[in-house]
């Protein structure tokens, strides 16, 4: 039987839960300018700027884009303002493209090292692919976007912390005299 690699399954699995919240940020912010978009012009009235109406909750953004924070700080540098959303943009499909495709190569990366013989982390990537999963579908019933933000943020320091130690390790076993 056929077993299912790292490699293939980081990549895929991270890239429809973040479609998944995509539609969520997208929905948030329909419902929140349904009213303000539906208001009569008021292009003369003084300090009225109809192209920049809602700044979205900074949780829905955060919660998508921290996923994988690699990729999203990438694609946050190439496209600042990829969180504002008004009448007439709900979302940067630019910035999209750019987070996801720096994402995919990112998690096909650590799927293909998860799928060395000497690989450690593999439940580590697993449950954070899974609590992803179940974030992002109780985002649509409960408020789960600062927490699941929280929590991504954190699983990001820790994978910092393995990688700084892990690279340590290696230079440490590089650099000892052998006898």
């Amino acid at each position: 039987m056929a077993r299912l690699r790292y490699r293939y399954l980081l990549p895929l699995g991270h890239m429809l839960v973040d479609v998944i919240l995509l539609g969520h940020f997208i929905w948030v912010g329909h419902r929140s300018l349904r009213g303000a978009c539906d208001a009569p012009a008021k292009e003369a009235a003084v300090g009225w700027n109809r192209g920049r109406v809602f700044d979205v909750q900074p949780w829905e953004f955060t919660f998508l884009a921290s996923g994988t924070a690699p990729a999203g700080l990438i694609s946050h540098a190439a496209r600042p303002d990829a969180d504002v959303q008004n009448c007439y943009h709900l979302w940067d499909p630019v910035w999209f493209s750019i987070h996801e495709s720096v994402a995919l190569l990112f998690w096909f990366l650590v799927g293909t090292w998860q799928d060395s013989p000497t690989a450690r982390h593999r439940k580590l990537l697993g449950v954070y692919l899974g609590f992803r999963f179940v974030s992002a579908a109780l985002c649509w019933t409960v408020a789960m976007a600062s927490l699941g933000s929280r929590v991504q943020i954190l699983f990001w320091y820790v994978f910092c912390i393995c990688a700084l130690v892990l690279g340590v390790g290696w230079l440490l076993r590089r650099l000892r005299p052998r006898p």
